[in-house]
């Protein structure tokens, strides 16, 4: 693929990030929409590998770097979910945020991956938290004690 082809693949796959994220199905539940932006994350890191060390000087490497961005801080919440499905979502979440990172710092946008992990971490964290809450709350129910129910005489 030439470089020209190799720009505008760029291009498209920017421009199908955009409307996918504005779209109301952009959330991690939609496995789809998941699925989707993984496929041009890597779409996007092999026509950077393939452009080399001219990528980040490029035009397109600006615009990629504002589109994902924009399109991961929307992503990540910005509270904590208790029953938060680390096994499914959060492997998916993760590898999204790996790729937003490589991209991010091909891009020559230091600051944006870091802003990336960054809201990352603090969900994670988040989420540690409200699931540490919720199993206190949990506890404290169990162990409460009710005063004993009257005995009936007989």
């Amino acid at each position: 693929m030439d470089k020209t082809m190799t720009i505008h693949n760029l291009y498209y796959r920017a421009n199908s990030i955009t409307d996918e994220r504005r779209r109301t199905g952009a959330t991690l539940r939609n496995y789809d929409y998941l699925n989707g932006m993984a496929k041009n994350f890597d779409a996007i890191a092999k026509c950077a590998d393939r452009l080399g060390s001219e990528f980040a000087n490029d035009p397109v490497a600006t615009m990629l770097a504002t589109t994902i961005h924009k399109a991961m801080i929307s992503l990540i919440p910005s509270y904590g979910v208790g029953d938060f499905d680390w096994a499914g979502v959060g492997e998916d979440l993760s590898y999204l945020v790996q790729m937003a990172w490589v991209i991010l710092r091909q891009c020559d946008e230091d600051g944006m991956a870091q802003g990336v992990c960054d809201k990352h971490n603090l969900f994670t964290t988040m989420c540690e938290i409200q699931e540490k809450l919720d199993e206190e709350w949990l506890t404290d129910l169990t162990t409460t004690s009710r005063p004993p129910a009257p005995r009936l005489k007989d």
